[in-house]
């Protein structure tokens, strides 16, 4: 009887211990940190609605320092001379409030001073409207676009110091006319300056490029903009985040001949959970899981192997409707049967409808399992984590393929290589991210198994920690031959596994993060 009612207590136990029951090395799993709790990071989100000042309590309970948004120019200035800053300071207070840094980007012609040109191609049209064009080619239009910089400056220079000018000018639709890089080096110039007679200490940020274009990086800084800004952005949308690591050299190489002080910031840049979105679409296969791992894949492209020292996604959520359809007057034939072409409009077939880029749910805002993998990323890396070169490569030797058929030594091909991002803090703890940068997958069962062997940063009590879902599995102590450690039997994803000191993470008992059927276990 007795040993009965002790084998009920320990079932009973094991049932209400969930998901720990089922691994014995699960440790716990990573806590949450709020913004407000954390000092300093590099991750960033884009609210994507201003008129929902509310949407700032949910960036902060993800975790991030710093937030985008637009100043757009005529929205705060509807009639010549009359500026109404509602849009503005409801969001930057709000972010404010949570510990959250603004970094404003001042953009948009304005059909009060300019006349729109349009894109010769109408499918383009279709897709991305037609928008006044920039102010620079007007003398008229310039004076006013600097009186309108002057006064949002004034209006806020206690509340933000970061100021970004114009959005994605190497971009027809939002230069509003064809690109140039000495027009907007001219622009750059001037409201640089303007911004700076108001306001000294304000740091510089330019570039806000679609995609990395070091051509036209060098074009705009030559314009004797290069000693007035602080930090050079960009945007990249992709269908894989690496791939942006091959145009890391050239853009380096331009920002080092004009400034080396600059600094790199990627500040927009997202993928999305369903093929029905607007804006940038990507290719299949489209998922929740598939839209986590490329948020996890991207954060750390961006901060080791493109030494940004901001990786900020696009966005929170989007305030769109999902019968908002899009017009499709000009289908051709074979559209009618293969569907209108992503091709013609750069991975881009809505203008209108729900940008399914958002880490909340339109419009209910539940927080997606991308949400989720962020708040985890937030909590695991603070600022204190900074990414460091290693006297050797780390050396990843595939062991099992799982269901990554081919990985291994015989294809040494992109992206079939796994890739490893160091980082280590001021007081030497270390950090490991590894992933293979294949198409992400909604789902998969069977990990690759892997040998690691890294040279030149210690781990005293080393744990693997699942970014997906915040779950935290014990190490075995790695075999050590002078400075270099191996880790053997690890498991290869198509995201990013971290390696990381016990020491250094809180942990819950109970998962933070809801369970998801797509969820591998490490």
């Amino acid at each position: 009887m007795r040993a009965s009612v002790f084998t009920c207590l320990v079932l009973s136990l094991l049932l209400l211990a969930g998901p720990l029951a089922d691994a014995a090395d699960v440790l716990g799993y990573l806590k949450p940190r709020p913004s407000s709790a954390i000092a300093s990071s590099p991750w960033g989100i884009q609210s994507g609605d201003n008129e929902r000042v509310t949407l700032f309590a949910r960036a902060g309970e993800l975790g991030v320092k710093w937030t985008r948004f637009l100043a757009v120019w005529p929205v705060i200035e509807t009639s010549e001379g009359r500026y109404n800053f509602t849009s503005f300071d409801e969001p930057v207070d709000a972010a404010r409030a949570q510990g959250i840094t603004p970094f404003v980007c001042l953009s948009n012609g304005n059909k009060l001073y300019s006349a729109a040109i349009p894109h010769p191609d109408p499918a383009w049209r279709l897709i991305y409207g037609v928008k006044p064009a920039p102010p620079i080619l007007d003398e008229k239009a310039m004076a006013a676009w600097l009186r309108y910089v002057e006064a949002v400056v004034t209006h806020a220079q206690d509340r933000v110091t970061h100021w970004e000018i114009w959005n994605e000018p190497n971009h027809y639709a939002y230069w509003g006319g064809p690109p140039n890089a000495s027009d907007y080096g001219r622009l750059v110039r001037l409201t640089a300056a303007r911004i700076k007679a108001i306001q000294p200490q304000a740091v510089i940020i330019a570039g806000a490029q679609a995609g990395l274009d070091a051509k036209y990086t060098a074009g705009f800084l030559a314009e004797d903009t290069a000693r007035q800004i602080d930090i050079v952005s960009f945007h990249n949308y992709a269908a894989l985040p690496e791939a942006r690591i091959y145009l890391a050299e050239d853009t380096w190489a331009a920002l080092r001949a004009h400034n080396p002080k600059l600094q790199l910031w990627q500040g927009e840049c997202g993928y999305p959970s369903a093929s029905s979105t607007k804006d940038f679409r990507g290719v299949s296969p489209w998922g929740p899981i598939v839209q986590a791992k490329w948020l996890l894949r991207q954060s750390f492209i961006d901060t080791f192997f493109m030494r940004a020292s901001l990786s900020s996604y696009f966005k929170l959520f989007d305030g769109g409707k999902r019968d908002d359809r899009q017009e499709r007057p000009e289908l051709k034939p074979v559209d009618r049967i293969l569907g209108f072409p992503a091709e013609a409009t750069g991975r881009r077939v809505r203008g209108k409808g729900v940008n399914e880029k958002c880490l909340l749910s339109n419009p209910d805002l539940i927080p997606k399992p991308a949400f989720y993998a962020y708040q985890n990323l937030t909590a695991l890396m603070d600022g204190r984590y900074v990414p460091v070169d290693l006297p050797t490569p780390p050396v990843v030797t595939v062991m099992e393929q799982g269901q990554f058929h081919g990985v291994g030594a015989a294809d040494d091909a992109y992206p079939s290589v796994p890739l490893v991002a160091s980082y280590r803090t001021p007081a030497g703890s270390a950090l490991l991210a590894y992933w293979l940068p294949w198409q992400p997958q909604e789902y998969t069962p069977r990990a690759a198994r892997i040998a690691l062997k890294v040279t030149g940063l210690g781990f005293a009590s080393p744990v693997l920690v699942n970014l997906l879902s915040g779950e935290v599995v014990g190490l075995p102590v790695p075999a050590r031959a002078g400075d270099t450690l191996e880790f053997t039997d690890l498991p290869l994803l198509d995201f990013p596994v971290v390696i990381v000191e016990r020491a250094e993470l809180a942990l819950n008992l109970r998962p933070s993060t809801p369970a998801h059927e797509a969820v591998p276990r490490l």
